[in-house]
């Protein structure tokens, strides 16, 4: 990876996987006291020398344990996990940019770890949040993301008429949802998904549709990862099995590529 002159962020996908899930497993031993949170650093500080884009995986890693440690709210003490991940985010400033991480954390986090210490600053973008956020203006009532979820919800779980709807109207009305709603492109993929979960026998429209939606493979094997690990200690629906031999079948995804977020257990499962 060292002598690779291109970013592993938009090089060679499988390997992207395989450091995301290294850096992962790294930092959730540190997290849950397996290994020492000294260690942990040392490997990450030798991690991010090898290559110029191993810090943006890395903040995209604790991102994802920003959101699991997370208080679920009330005056409760932040938990051992927190406290760790905080630690461990805190020490990154050694190695990491403070721009970059001021670009990728939340404010919260930031207050948490104590990258912000200005409580003017803080105070100044509660302001700003609310007014952007959650000010009423006239006229403006329903550009709310909740309703364009909702009417995207609807859109994907009409009757699909073989006559009157194509892939290409479908995917025109979930663009005018994006801009007109300002929803997530991420999040409206993971909706795609479930709605093909909940009705794979529509895979003529929802196969072509992602295709369409989105041209690379590999986004669709992480979405579909954070699934299965999602259901990691309970029983995987057969529904998710499913839809993923479909997309298997159907070349939209690799193997190789959902193999990196999927155990043996679950590829036996594939096989049909």
């Amino acid at each position: 990876m060292k002598d690779d002159q291109q970013s592993p962020l938009f090089g060679k996908n499988e390997r992207k996987n395989g450091i995301s899930r290294a850096i992962y497993e790294l930092i959730s031993r540190g997290i849950h006291g397996q290994l020492k949170k000294e260690s942990v650093l040392q490997m990450l500080v030798e991690l991010v020398s090898l290559h110029y884009g191993v810090p943006s995986i890395l903040l995209d890693v604790i991102g994802i344990f920003d959101a699991e440690t997370a208080a679920t709210g009330g005056d409760a003490p932040p938990s051992e996990e927190r406290v760790i991940f905080c630690y461990i985010v805190k020490e990154t400033e050694r190695f990491l940019s403070e721009k970059l991480l001021k670009e990728r954390l939340e404010i919260d986090t930031l207050q948490d770890v104590g990258t912000i210490k200005n409580r003017s600053f803080y105070t100044r973008f509660i302001k700003v949040k609310t007014k952007l956020y959650y000010k009423q203006r006239r006229f403006n009532l329903f550009r709310e993301e909740s309703e364009g979820y909702a009417k995207l919800i609807t859109e994907l779980n009409q009757e699909f008429s073989q006559d009157t709807v194509t892939v290409q109207h479908v995917l025109e009305i979930i663009k005018s949802l994006i801009g007109c709603f300002n929803l997530d492109p991420n999040r409206v993929l993971d909706i795609i998904l479930e709605s093909f979960e909940a009705r794979p026998e529509q895979d003529r429209i929802f196969i072509p549709l992602l295709q369409a939606y989105i041209n690379d493979g590999n986004i669709i094997c992480e979405v579909l990862g954070y699934k299965y690990r999602y259901f990691a200690d309970v029983q995987t629906p057969g529904s998710l099995f499913k839809v993923t031999a479909l997309l298997l079948q159907h070349r939209v995804i690799k193997l190789d590529d959902i193999y990196a977020w999927v155990g043996s257990a679950e590829l036996n499962e594939l096989e049909w």
